[in-house]
């Protein structure tokens, strides 16, 4: 019969749990982050803060906007196509964008419906297959978008858009 090895652990590392005498249980205050993972943290929230004010840009330029007229191939700021008026709006944050639905569909990272947040490009078909409809998010269920009927806010989960929806997309 074959004789099996059991693996055999040291006494020390045993007794390196064991608590000495006098020891308190009491959990021990901990040191400070080191100085560079505190740093990493604030310039992280540096960053997520600047990304903030630029969706805050975005969302503001383009509903500045409600109210203007529709305009074939528009670009501003007198009238807009739906491409149009997103690449005015995320212009003002120092992105460039197509002109036109399609192209900026393929930009940035697609987000799912639910997480949809403000300054997202939400995308609609309404033309044929894809995208060939785009608005900015200005919350997870509205959009502004140049429609037929001028820049407006709309939702994006009613009867008519809900329907037409087919993706979005995080440029920041």
């Amino acid at each position: 019969m074959p004789r099996r090895w059991r693996r055999l652990v040291p006494i020390t590392a045993l007794l390196a749990w064991v608590p000495c005498a006098g020891a308190s249980a009491t959990p021990q205050p901990m040191s400070d982050l080191p100085t560079h993972l505190a740093e990493d943290r604030e310039q992280a929230a540096e960053r997520a803060e600047k990304r903030r004010e630029r969706v805050q840009g975005v969302v503001k330029s383009a509903t500045a906007q409600i109210g203007d007229g529709y305009a074939y191939g528009g670009s501003g700021p007198d009238g807009f196509d739906c491409s149009g008026l997103t690449a005015y709006a995320f212009a003002d944050a120092g992105v460039a964008l197509p002109h036109n639905s399609h192209g900026q569909a393929a930009m940035g990272r697609p987000v799912a419906r639910d997480d949809i947040r403000r300054g997202d490009l939400v995308f609609f078909s309404t033309a044929g297959p894809g995208a060939s409809h785009v608005g900015v998010a200005t919350g997870a269920t509205t959009a502004v978008s140049a429609t037929n009927a001028g820049v407006m806010e709309h939702s994006t989960i009613d009867a008519y858009w809900g329907s037409q929806y087919v993706g979005a997309r995080r440029l920041m």
